[in-house]
């Protein structure tokens, strides 16, 4: 298969499981993005990459929302990976994302520091972007650990502790 066909099937897969998660299809929709992920994982384009980043993003929110946060955490986790030393910002993106992701999933599985740790690594490698997309995830996090350590203070001096 030619680069420019294998790119076509692998967005027209994606597509289709897009359009089965809109129709109420998880299961299916999940099916189809590892499709991408397993038969176009090893391409290096920049555009195949913009595929597999949605397929693996959008593994990730579907196995959320059928409530396997432990999968969905997994998939988090290899997108992260996958995109440790990201090509433009719009994979910083995804990876700013899915860690936030991965970190509310940890929260729901009572794995609550590693959620922290998780938030805090989003502030570790993304507080000096200046993506104007990425920012508000990376401020909305910076807000949320500062609430979190201010709780943890009034109880420490209300405890005495």
């Amino acid at each position: 298969m030619n680069p420019q066909t294998a790119l076509t099937t692998a967005q027209d897969i994606c597509t289709e499981g897009i359009a089965l998660g809109r129709q109420g299809k998880p299961e299916e929709a999940l099916a189809q993005y590892a499709v991408v992920i397993t038969q176009f994982g090893a391409e290096q384009g920049i555009e195949f990459l913009k595929v597999l980043a949605v397929a693996m993003f959008n593994t990730g929110t579907t196995l959320a929302a059928l409530d396997r946060n432990e999968e969905a955490v997994t998939a988090y986790n290899a997108l992260i990976e996958k995109f440790k030393q990201p090509i433009n910002a719009e994979f910083q993106l995804y990876v700013v994302k899915a860690l936030m992701n991965k970190a509310y999933r940890l929260n729901t599985l009572l794995r609550n520091d590693e959620a922290i740790a998780t938030y805090e690594t989003v502030i570790a490698r993304f507080a000096s972007n200046k993506d104007p997309e990425t920012v508000p995830y990376i401020d909305s996090v910076k807000s949320f650990l500062t609430e979190r350590q201010a709780v943890l203070d009034a109880r420490e001096q209300a405890t005495g502790a």
